[in-house]
């Protein structure tokens, strides 16, 4: 199986992006997972160095889908000094740890960040 199961996502550092995951009970079950008492985390780390801390480690938002009532949607808001600095290509995981504590086995994507050439501008 495909270590890295999670969509490309591709975008100019500094970018305000809302990355929205919907979570399904596997890839050969297309019926939502539900989330209710879970929580989530989106992480970032270099594809190089893959033994490093996160670059990005933030707590992810979970909410229903559109047209259902079954909470299996994780949401990240990524914020222009989360990846203003960064750019080349990670590696991105979501993690789902339930009331009890047990974790889902964490799900990895590959992520470019492309060059801000404006960073200055971005600071202020």
């Amino acid at each position: 199986s495909n270590v890295y199961s999670l969509p490309e996502i591709d975008f100019v550092g500094g970018s305000s992006a809302t990355l929205i995951f919907n979570v399904y009970a596997n890839q050969d079950d297309p019926r939502p997972f539900a989330l209710t008492s879970c929580v989530a985390n989106f992480a970032v780390i270099d594809y190089i160095n893959k033994t490093g801390d996160p670059l990005i480690s933030k707590q992810m938002i979970v909410r229903p889908s559109s047209n259902d009532l079954i909470y299996n949607v994780a949401t990240v808001e990524l914020k222009p000094e989360d990846t203003l600095d960064l750019f080349g290509k990670y590696i991105y995981q979501v993690t789902i740890r339930d009331a009890e504590g047990n974790v889902d086995i964490p799900q990895h994507g590959v992520l470019y960040i492309h060059n801000n050439i404006n960073k200055g501008f971005l600071r202020g």
